[in-house]
């Protein structure tokens, strides 16, 4: 009987330990690919898209974590247990005893624990160092007052529009930087990838942190697409607690409690529109949209359903640039044919990580793949903006051009620091205003974020913004400082980061009086 005890404990714990290798396996694995597709991504990503659905992933990202993450670690489980079970054996085999082994299997079980116990905090060292784990551990259980402290509702803030109301055309390019620009005209690199959007920024508004072409930093939890896309048209970050208010579970809503671009624009009789060469569902970017402007969504479903493309026809994340800008083409003439003023805004694809899209109008200029879709992305967008020059109702059309966030490209910007440095960052968004409707104070030698572009877009539309304040950007045509001129990157982003109270129960659920 006591033998019998013996085996199960032992059979109990040789399971356990295989349980737990598989879990660090896959751990490890995934953090691996993560790092390799990203670079040094934050933790508090990672924890969005778990909560998010897989539904509009592209199917390239998927079989690649599959491929690289999953199928390492079973096969890891699988080896060791077949191995051990082997081992016994063999072992049982050459003793004729099993009281060796039992003896073995204690010293066995000691060593397993100990391997665990460093594999777990290798781990943990790593993931400190890619992702920021500790960091995220620390500011989810620490407070901070300053989204309280500066955050204006958009609710309490009177909007004056002008009687001639502006149509709006938000261009978002994927990944777009300032960084792909030569250093002569603000960027990091020897040559200039971007020649036409630097000539697009310095013919028109291109708000900077210095005397050259240089854009917007980037806040915490605003650093991925649809947090960029928050942060642009509500001037919040997109921040995550375990109240669970913000984590998808039921996919009914998104942010409920705050007013975005998008409501705004509605409320004054707009006609919202978003297109988008992918299934926007990815990362709850339709939801946000649906539920913030009632805007109608074009994306690769939609395209499908309107005959742009074959139900068949599938590229890189659903369709290429090329396509959307067509696309595009036509929509805007539709629409502006029709009796309200517009808001159409657009996300571009082809220079997603890892490495862009080659399309069939990308030209081979450079040694390595991200350079060249990056050229041909300039040209294109380019292209666009000499086509809307020449339609009827661009008179009447504000234009804004920026990156939702800086490139995930792991090995581009390898050598450059993206996170902020002694007050700096080097790495930013780029921004152009076409047909703004007002000049600004100071363009040069800001200090902001891309939470700075909700109130800056509604004031180069003409509006007048009572405080010149909404959420927590600041209108950049006026003179009043930005959060970030007046506490500096550093102590703001460190308030930004920490746990806010007011945040879960005010901006989430709509409670705030301010």
């Amino acid at each position: 009987m006591e033998n019998k005890k013996v085996k199960r404990g032992h059979i109990f714990y040789l399971v356990l330990f295989i349980l737990f290798i598989f879990i660090l396996s896959f751990l490890s694995f995934s953090l691996v690919w993560v790092s390799d597709h990203y670079g040094n991504v934050s933790f508090d990503e990672i924890v969005f898209h778990l909560r998010m659905p897989l539904q509009g992933t592209s199917m390239q990202f998927i079989k690649s974590f599959l491929d690289t993450a999953l199928k390492p670690s079973l096969y890891t489980a699988i080896e060791l247990s077949a191995g051990i079970l082997l081992f016994r054996s063999a072992f049982l085999t050459f003793t004729k005893t099993k009281f060796l082994w039992l003896q073995y299997t204690n010293i066995l079980r000691r060593s397993g624990v100990l391997a665990i116990t460093i594999w777990t905090a290798i781990l943990l060292v790593y993931a400190q160092e890619k992702t920021g784990f500790f960091n995220y551990i620390w500011n989810s259980i620490t407070t901070s007052s300053l989204i309280e402290e500066e955050y204006v509702n958009p609710k309490n803030v009177k909007i004056s529009f002008p009687r001639n109301k502006k149509n709006l055309i938000y261009i978002f390019v994927e990944s777009a930087e300032t960084s792909a620009q030569d250093v002569l005209s603000g960027g990091l690199l020897p040559h200039n990838l971007i020649p036409e959007m630097t000539q697009i920024a310095e013919d028109n508004i291109s708000f900077s942190q210095s005397e050259k072409i240089e854009g917007a930093a980037v806040a915490p939890e605003c650093g991925w697409t649809i947090a960029g896309m928050v942060s642009e048209n509500a001037g919040l970050p997109l921040k995550l607690f375990e109240d669970g208010r913000n984590s998808m579970s039921d996919y009914d809503s998104f942010m409920p409690g705050i007013i975005t671009m998008g409501d705004i624009l509605l409320d004054q009789g707009y006609k919202n529109v978003f297109m988008a060469g992918s299934d926007f569902i990815f990362g709850g970017r339709e939801l946000f949209y649906r539920s913030h402007g009632n805007y109608e969504i074009l994306d690769y479903k939609a395209a499908v359903e309107q005959g742009i493309i074959p139900e068949t026809y599938y590229e890189w994340w659903g369709f290429e640039d090329e396509i959307l800008y067509k696309w595009a083409r036509k929509k805007l003439l539709e629409m502006a044919d029709g009796d309200q003023p517009f808001n159409f805004s657009m996300l571009t694809a082809d220079t997603h990580h890892e490495d862009g899209y080659i399309c069939s109008l990308c030209r081979q200029e450079y040694d390595d793949q991200y350079s060249n879709v990056w050229r041909c992305a300039s040209r294109q967008l380019a292209d666009f903006i000499e086509w809307l020059e020449e339609q009827s109702f661009y008179k009447d059309t504000v234009i804004v051009i920026s990156g939702d966030h800086c490139s995930m490209d792991k090995d581009f910007y390898a050598e450059y620091d993206y996170n902020v440095a002694d007050g700096e960052t080097e790495r930013k968004v780029y921004n152009a205003f076409i047909n703004a409707q007002i000049e600004p104070l100071q363009e040069m030698n800001r200090l902001f974020t891309t939470m700075d572009l909700f109130p800056s877009t509604l004031a180069a539309m003409g509006c007048k913004i009572e405080g010149e304040r909404l959420g927590l950007g600041t209108n950049l045509f006026s003179g009043e400082k930005t959060l970030a001129e007046k506490y500096g990157y550093q102590r703001l982003f460190s308030g930004m980061k920490k746990r806010s109270p007011f945040y879960d129960r005010e901006i989430l659920s709509g409670g705030s009086e301010r």
